[in-house]
Order: structure tokens, then sequence, then C-alpha cells
């Protein structure tokens, strides 16, 4: 999350803001400031050591320093470094094995340096090796001092052949004597990591909360969305029983207006036959009427119901036979009824009668 935060801020909450190098020379101590930000190059001042605001001016001009940590780096000359190979059992304790044979590996005794023993490495034949760094404690003890009058507090003494940072060559160590080095601050560590913790829930909190937000929309939207499913689900159900019930309406109309009228078959059938012409049985059933009875000129009804737009297909079921009680023919007449518009019956009736009164007019002549 720290990439997150503007240049500016970082270096805010930031407890070190780089590392200020101070290398012993003629007049002082020459500064290297290595900002925390290593895209930008260092800054090197010159500062007397016997000008006792020197480092106090300095870092008014740079607040920078205030949050730099100080190392000391010995040049050239005014420290010693060696490699020693030692067996792996000496690592647990390595400080003290190291002041133990220090007189055999150097020409100076525990008690007249300050060192310190870095592990570099494990060898092939299991013993591990060692970077020895030593100074002299007159010379140290006099650039601390130094170091103090200007106020500065060194946190680290490294050595310039063996760089611990900017750049780091080998692992970090110290040759600052243990009474020297900074006590930690505890409750200001505490206060500043608290703070940097605050703050970081809080740029978290920002950027998660409107994705929580969006994710909360989303899922009302598939609430949403399920319920207006289901409603349409219903919906078309409904819709699909109004159409079923729509279409075998639509088919038992087709079926009604296909179908003839009874009484209009009836009222036909009337007109049709005459009076001495009746009928003993009448049985009518998907389209088709059979008729029973008796007239005297059975023969002739096969024709007058052939003329009437209501029949077709009539024909005889069973030949004639005469009644000898009435003189009648009995008949048994099957025909094909169709629905026919009124208008067309009323036009098709008139027909017949006319035909009639043509009939009733020539009788006289004969």
């Amino acid at each position: 999350m720290a990439f997150l935060l503007p240049p500016g801020l970082k270096r805010l909450l930031s407890d070190r803001s780089g590392v200020a190098l101070f290398r012993p020379d003629a007049n002082g101590f020459r500064i290297e400031f290595h900002r925390e930000s290593a895209a930008e190059d260092a800054a090197v001042w010159q500062l007397d050591a016997n000008a006792a605001d020197a480092y106090r001016n300095l870092k008014h001009l740079n607040p920078e320093l205030d949050k730099a940590e100080c190392l000391l780096r010995l040049n050239p000359g005014q420290a010693l470094q060696k490699r020693l190979f030692l067996p792996a059992a000496a690592q647990e304790n390595l400080q003290q094995v190291v002041g133990f044979e220090l007189d055999r590996y150097t020409p100076f005794s525990a008690d007249q340096v300050y060192y310190a023993a870095i592990v570099l490495g494990k060898t092939e034949f299991g013993q591990i090796e060692v970077l020895l760094v030593l100074t002299p404690k007159p010379l140290l003890d006099d650039y601390l001092a130094r170091l103090q009058a200007l106020d500065v507090q060194a946190t680290a003494v490294d050595f310039g052949q063996a760089e611990t940072v900017c750049p780091a060559r080998v692992p970090r160590y110290t040759l600052l004597p243990e009474q020297f080095r900074p006590r930690p601050n505890n409750w200001v560590r505490a206060v500043h990591w608290s703070l940097n913790a605050l703050l970081l829930l809080l740029l978290a909190s920002v950027l998660v909360w409107p994705v929580w937000q969006e994710g909360e929309a989303v899922d009302a939207l598939k609430r949403q969305l399920k319920t207006l499913e289901k409603e349409t689900t219903l919906i078309e159900a409904q819709q699909s029983e109004i159409d079923a019930l729509r279409g075998q309406t639509q088919r038992l109309i087709g079926i009604k207006s296909d179908a003839p009228s009874l009484v209009a078959v009836l009222n036909e059938l009337s007109v049709l036959l005459k009076d001495d012409t009746w009928l003993t049985h009448f049985q009518y059933a998907e389209k088709r009427l059979q008729i029973q009875g008796q007239s005297p000129a059975a023969s002739s009804l096969i024709g007058v119901l052939e003329a009437s737009p209501f029949f077709s297909n009539v024909s005889f079921v069973s030949p004639l036979t005469q009644d000898k009680a009435t003189g009648r023919e009995r008949f048994q007449i099957s025909m094909d009824v169709a629905a026919v518009q009124p208008g067309q019956a009323e036009g098709d009736a008139a027909t017949p009668a006319a035909a009639s009164d043509d009939s009733v007019g020539e009788n006289p002549n004969e």
C-alpha cells in the first residue's frame, strides 16, 4: 500500500528519511546524505568539526536530516578487515570465539580494538566464512567524541572497504561500542507505527468502501432480477393459459359457425316437404341428417332436398316400400347438412316459391 502514497506524505510518515554518512577528513567530516528514495543523487556537505553549531545549522537548512540515520564510515587505514574460516559450531557464539582468538588473527588483543565478526556463508568443507572488521579504540573514541560535540548521534560505524549501506557490500554490522548505541524509544515507535497503521486502515477503507458498495449494489440488482424473473415466468405461464383458452374458444366458435342451426334445418324441411308428407324419424349427428317418413311421391323428395342450400349428397338409405294401410311410400333418406347464411337461405327459398307459383298458374290451361 505504501506505493500509493505521494512522496511527500510518505516522507512525512516514515521514521527515516535516509542515511547520512559521516566520513572523517582533515577539516572535520564530509557528509553524504542518501535519501530513502534512491532516485535522487546523494547530497554532499562539508562539516567543520570546530564549529559547534555547524550541524545544527545544516539541519535547519535541510530538515530531512532530522530523520536521517547517522552512520560513521571509517576510511581505509583507519580500520582493518580480514576473512576467517572457522568451524560451524563457532557460529552460535561468534563474537566471543573471535574475541578469545583475536590476538591469533591480528596484532591486537580484544582490549585494544573495537571489532565485529559477520558470517558471510558456509564452505564446502563444513566451515563458515567470517569477515572480521576492527579499529583501534582510541581512534574511534575520538571520532565519536567529535560527533557528540556536534550533537550528532551515530547509530552505527562501518568501514569504507566493507560497506553495510550505500552501497551494501556485506551484511549489516557495526563497530559502535555498546555504550554509544542509542536506546530505542519504544513509546515513540509505538505511536509512529500506530499512526502508520491508522493511515493504512483509512486508505484501505477509502479503496475498499466504494468496491464494497458497488458489490452490494450488484447483489441488490441480482435479487431484483431474480424477483423479476419469477414474475416474468408467472406472467408467461398465465399468458400461455390465456392463449390456450383463446385458442379453444376460437375453435368452439369455429365449430359453432360451421355447424348448421337445427332450427333453420327444421324450418327448411317444413318448407320443402308438403303437408301430405310427414316424418316419423329424425336423427342428426356430425352434420349428417337421416330422416324417415311417408309420402305419396317419395321419389321426388331427392330433387326437392338437393335444391336446398342446406342439404347435399342426398340419397335413399333403403329402397322405397309401400304402406298398404295409407297407400303412401315409406322412405329413409340420408344427407349432409351445411351451415347457410340467413341471406343465402332466404334467396334460395324464394326460387322454389316462384317455381310453385308458375306451376299453379299453368294448371287451368291444362
